[in-house]
């Protein structure tokens, strides 16, 4: 008896000091945690860090983090909880109402209105698309908004009832549809068009584990997009077609929630059939897509549909980096934006309900005050078809601003004083003011004048 108390207080011992053995040796490989996760750094030690109590916190932090078997333990841990109580440890995942599906939740927020963006940005950002479309043309590059699939849009019978429940009377995406149909934008509408055929996909348009169309669904949108340019530049081209399918397990974004859990076992999840794809022979615009993560499904490595099958499919992550990675520059504050947009035949902004709430990304205020900058240095006799369409609609948006103006007794009275002040006129300085304003709403975040 005494031999075996023996045994287990030495097993009991080696299991307490396994953690610091791991610590100190590495000698089990583990696998690293999933989802948004940035490690600390180690802290460098000073007078300055110490006297100001900086380096305790950042070296406590540092050190939890390189406990030894830190991540299996949280990987049981989340898988206890999920097991026993349903809840999931990761920031936004959300469980179906059927068991299995599982949604991002900030699909499902912007789904129910949550997100929603007031009506006269709305109504600002699509007067400025239809403008960069009409201006874009005369320099024959087609601007073109895609709206692509959303999860929840998809399956909204499958969203818990306390979204639900906070279900506004709409959102972004149905905002952004009725003005764009009132201002004569025109778009391509995926999450409509995959919705009206549900039920009717001969393959899985979603993983039951991600929040990314897979890459079928995908693919069926990449080759509408093809047909729609052939119908503007009257030229075959390059296609993609699927060879065959294999069933041989998920690929890319097709687990990404369940990934982000950080569970120790699988999930249950409905088959996923994964295309195979050849290519024809055709012409190949230079297309450039200014997207979020939707549009990693065709990009990656192992699908590649943009680079087979356009010239230069590039593809700038939510209007920041640039992919192709370009040596030494990867971001777009360090090109020239507005002559590389005119370089393209196509530019594609791509969204999903997800995002639509910070879409276009920037792109229209990063154009537009290039072009601006451009535009205040010419005379009238040298302006251009755009030129002309955007003189209009500047002078359009100085007249909206001068409405505000006087409509607001407060700024009214600053810019009278400010007339007063610089001896002039009262419509001068009003100009002046609707002017810097106007400069203002159109000039990038960040940007130091």
């Amino acid at each position: 008896m005494k031999t075996f108390k023996k045994i287990w207080f030495i097993v009991l011992l080696a299991i307490l000091f396994l953690p610091m053995a791991q610590t100190c040796f590495h000698f089990v490989d583990e696998k690293p945690l999933d989802g948004a996760y940035v490690p600390a750094k180690k802290p460098v030690i000073s007078l300055n860090t110490l006297f100001h109590e900086t380096a305790q916190d950042s070296l406590m932090t540092w050190c939890t983090e390189q406990t030894g078997f830190r991540k299996s333990m949280i990987r049981i841990n989340n898988q206890l909880l999920y097991s026993a109580f349903g809840k999931i440890s990761a920031l936004g995942p959300v469980k179906g109402n059927n068991g299995k599906t599982f949604f991002e939740e900030s699909y499902i927020i912007s789904y129910t209105g949550e997100t929603s963006l007031d009506k006269e940005k709305i109504e600002a950002n699509t007067r400025q698309i239809k403008l960069l479309q009409d201006m874009l043309r005369t320099k024959g590059v087609t601007l073109l908004p895609v709206f692509a699939l959303g999860k929840a849009s998809y399956y909204p019978e499958l969203i818990p009832e306390k979204y639900i429940a906070k279900q506004h009377e709409s959102n972004n995406y149905q905002e952004y549809l009725k003005a764009f149909e009132e201002q004569g934008v025109e778009l391509i509408d995926f999450n409509r068009w995959f919705c009206d055929r549900k039920g009717s996909e001969a393959h899985p348009v979603f993983c039951d584990l991600s929040a990314h169309w897979t890459v079928y669904a995908a693919s069926l949108a990449v080759d509408s997009l093809v047909r729609y340019m052939e119908s503007v530049n009257h030229q075959v081209q390059a296609h993609a077609y699927i060879e065959r399918f294999d069933n041989d397990g998920l690929m890319n974004q097709d687990d990404d929630l369940y990934r982000m859990m950080n569970l120790m076992f699988t999930l249950p999840h409905n088959d996923i059939d994964n295309p195979h794809f050849g290519f024809t022979e055709g012409y190949k615009p230079k297309v450039l897509a200014i997207a979020d993560s939707y549009w990693w499904t065709v990009w990656a490595w192992n699908v590649a549909l943009p680079e087979n099958i356009f010239s230069d499919g590039g593809f700038w992550f939510y209007n920041k980096t640039i992919y192709p990675e370009r040596s030494p520059i990867q971001n777009v504050e360090a090109i020239d934006y507005k002559k590389e947009i005119e370089d393209q035949e196509f530019v594609l902004l791509v969204c999903t309900e997800a995002t639509n709430h910070l879409w276009p990304y920037g792109f229209l205020e990063r154009y537009l005050s290039a072009y601006d900058k451009e535009f205040i240095g010419k005379q009238p006799q040298q302006y251009d078809a755009a030129d002309s369409l955007y003189l209009t609609y500047r002078n359009q948006e100085i007249g909206r601003i001068i409405e505000r103006i006087k409509a607001s007794p407060e700024w009214l009275e600053s810019v009278t004083k400010q007339a007063e002040e610089k001896g002039i006129t009262l419509e001068q300085s009003l100009l002046d003011n609707a002017d810097y304003t106007f400069r203002t709403t159109i000039e990038p975040k960040g940007f130091v004048r």
